[in-house]
């Protein structure tokens, strides 16, 4: 099999990490998630919550004192409420998401790995050893596994997974140029509504097989 890592981005209420999982055992590869976040923290000397943060798409406060933080003759009169140099950050957020890609690429040089999100789909990028994946399912499916896997309403399910999904999609696009949910940035897109994870797993291990 010329397929060496398997990348799996994933919405909510989808299955995704649960496919992972399984193909990862069936293939005898790592299973790769949080652990990224902790190496790329401890390569940077940072938090892991720090470096958590920097995956999602800055708010407006965070990328205005990432900005001071990289240029302190900028006068403080510009700021609605200056925040001393510091308490600022010793990397911005562009900076950690070089740290996580790297940990990423040197995942996928080791092979033998399944990723799991972290926008591993865009960063291995025309590797010919990479299968890049997609867990998704319509929306009325995924919130009903929300509200069982996390005891919340209809209304609070639906609300959680749009939130989720829009946030991914403006990171994708801001930070990748890459539409998060597009079918063109994957390999194999797989629908979960009607199929459980270890039949989505067979599918995912049947692409690595043959592509």
């Amino acid at each position: 099999m010329n397929t060496r890592v398997i990348t799996v981005a994933r919405t909510i209420g989808s299955l995704g990490e649960e496919v992972a999982r399984v193909v990862a055992q069936r293939l005898d590869f790592r299973y790769v998630d949080y652990q990224i976040v902790q190496d790329a923290a401890r390569q940077a000397g940072a938090s892991p919550e720090a470096v958590s943060e920097s995956q999602r798409a800055p708010s407006l406060l965070t990328r205005l004192l990432e900005t001071l933080a990289r240029n302190p003759s900028m006068p403080e009169a510009v700021w609605a409420h200056p925040t001393p140099l510091t308490e600022s950050p010793l990397y911005t957020s562009a900076d950690y998401r070089k740290f996580v890609e790297q940990v990423i690429l040197d995942i996928a040089d080791r092979g033998n790995a399944v990723i799991v999100g972290h926008a591993a789909q865009a960063v291995l990028k025309g590797r010919p050893d990479t299968l890049r994946t997609l867990v998704t399912g319509s929306l009325d499916h995924r919130v009903r596994r929300i509200m069982r896997g996390m005891n919340v309403d209809e209304n609070e399910a639906q609300k959680l997974a749009r939130r989720i999904d829009q946030d991914r999609i403006i990171y994708m696009d801001r930070f990748y140029g890459i539409p998060w949910l597009g079918p063109e940035s994957y390999d194999l897109c797989v629908n979960t509504d009607h199929i459980n994870p270890e039949q989505g797993a067979d599918l995912l291990i049947k692409a690595a097989e043959i592509r």
